[in-house]
This record gives C-alpha cells, structure tokens and sequence, in this order.
C-alpha cells in the first residue's frame, strides 16, 4: 500500500504502517494502515485510485494467512471490476457495477478457499466509494465503514452489517452495553461467506468542502464519529487526519489493524 494508483504495489504496507496521500484536479486523498500493537498480521488491505475516484478499505478475517489473503484479493477484485474504463462507461448503472464488483470479489474468494484447505472460512469486509462529479457511490459488506462529513456534522452511511448492530437498530441493548457485548466482533454479512451475497450501495451528495471517511472497525472501536469528524475538520490536510485517527486508536490499545482514507472534495 505504498504507492497511490498500483494495486499490485499496495502487499508493501502489510507489515507495519504505511501511509498513501494524493492531490489529484479537486479531489486531496489521505490514508494509513497499521497493524495495531496485538496482531502480528495486517489483515487490512486499501487502496486510493485519485485518478479514476475509487477508493477501498477491506478487513480480512481467518487463521493464518487467510484473512491477509481475503482483503487483498477483495481489493484486487474489485480494482480490476471498477476500472477507469467501466466507471466512465457506467454512466447510470454504476450502482450495478458496484454491485457486480463486489460479487464477483465474494466468487472469487469462495473459490480459493475450496480450492486450498488452509483458506477455509476466510472472509473479508469491503467499504468503497466511486467520486463522479457531484456524486459519491458507496459500496459495502460487512462492518467496516464509511462517513459523510460536511461542515461540523458527521454522519455514517453505511449500517454494520453485525449481531450488535441488529441489537441496537432493535434497541434489544445500548450503546453502552455494545461496548462489551460477548458479540460485538461477530458479522453477519461478508465476502466469502456464501457463494451470493447481499451488499448495500448507496448515493450521497458531493459538494465542496465535503469529505467522505472510509475506515475499519480497528478505527471505529476505538475512536467515536464525532471525534474522527473533528480531527478531520481540525486538519489542514487529509493525510494529517489519518496520521493523527491512527495514532490516537494505538493511543487507546490498537488492539485490531487500523486502517483510514480520507477524501476531501476541494473548490
């Protein structure tokens, strides 16, 4: 994940923390991932294409080696789906497209955990988002997020896709009682978990100014919305605000992989 536009060169920020920034026509990227301070593995996995407005954050899960090697074929997966050509070709359908990117990234990841028996059961959340003009198209699976901040308010658009989060949409516990519930880090929804599965996309408004967080739920655990609205608003650039997100969940324990983009749209 050293590089901005290479997929291929994104395996060098595995291991340890690695940050990615770009300033491309009107639109400033910042991102990082760390390993955290438990897990000896990063099983998170970005990618920033400022170039063609594609963005993806991915949370592996599995034993060994097997949740590094979800995320990244998720994202590589998805990379190749969402190109520059097939974004700029979508014109209205590009919801679809991004439907179709992440099910042909979940097809993929089945069929290489039947095909090796050391990669079964592994899965992978995939939160992206596709800038087109005055747009952003959100992608999702699973409980990483993705953010809408537009002045002082901060907003999540996407629903974790997690036994705490069907607690608390049925107000069954409270937010408090999340914190600690026995379940909190089980998901209900992820690419490998079945050969069809079902994603959420969304369409949100794009107007200077605004910026859209797209996060892993290392980040999300540790640090609240309005915290992470406020480094981001309080930061003259993105990259400053994932540098200072990451440093202050390994602040408060690290105890998962933490990884962050940013996107402000500019003038």
């Amino acid at each position: 994940m050293a590089n901005t536009h290479e997929p291929a060169s994104l395996k060098e920020a595995l291991d340890g923390e690695t940050p990615l920034h770009a300033s491309i026509g009107s639109l400033r990227v910042g991102s990082l991932t760390d390993v955290g301070k438990v897990r000896e593995i990063n099983q998170d996995y970005l990618a920033t294409h400022p170039a063609h407005g594609l963005f993806i954050v991915a949370d592996g899960m599995g034993g060994h080696l097997a949740g590094e090697k979800a995320s990244q074929g998720a994202v590589e997966a998805i990379t190749r789906s969402l190109s520059a050509e097939a974004i700029a070709e979508a014109d209205g359908t590009l919801i679809d497209l991004i439907q179709e990117a992440l099910q042909v990234a979940n097809r993929e990841i089945v069929q290489a955990s039947l095909q090796d028996s050391s990669m079964r059961g592994m899965g992978t959340t995939a939160t992206l988002a596709v800038t087109v003009s005055d747009k952003v198209y959100v992608g999702h699976i699973g409980d990483s997020r993705a953010y809408h901040i537009r002045g002082e308010e901060i907003n999540q658009i996407t629903e974790d896709h997690s036994v705490v989060a069907q607690l608390l949409r049925a107000r069954a516990i409270t937010p408090a009682e999340a914190q600690r519930h026995p379940y909190r880090n089980v998901i209900t929804r992820c690419l490998g978990m079945q050969m069809e599965v079902e994603a959420d996309t969304f369409e949100v408004d794009w107007i200077p100014g605004d910026q859209i967080l797209l996060c892993s739920d290392g980040l999300s655990g540790l640090v609240s919305d309005e915290e992470m609205g406020q480094i981001a608003n309080e930061s003259p650039e993105p990259q400053e605000a994932c540098d200072r997100l990451v440093a202050l969940a390994m602040e408060r324990g690290g105890y998962d992989n933490i990884t962050v983009v940013i996107l402000t749209k500019e003038s």
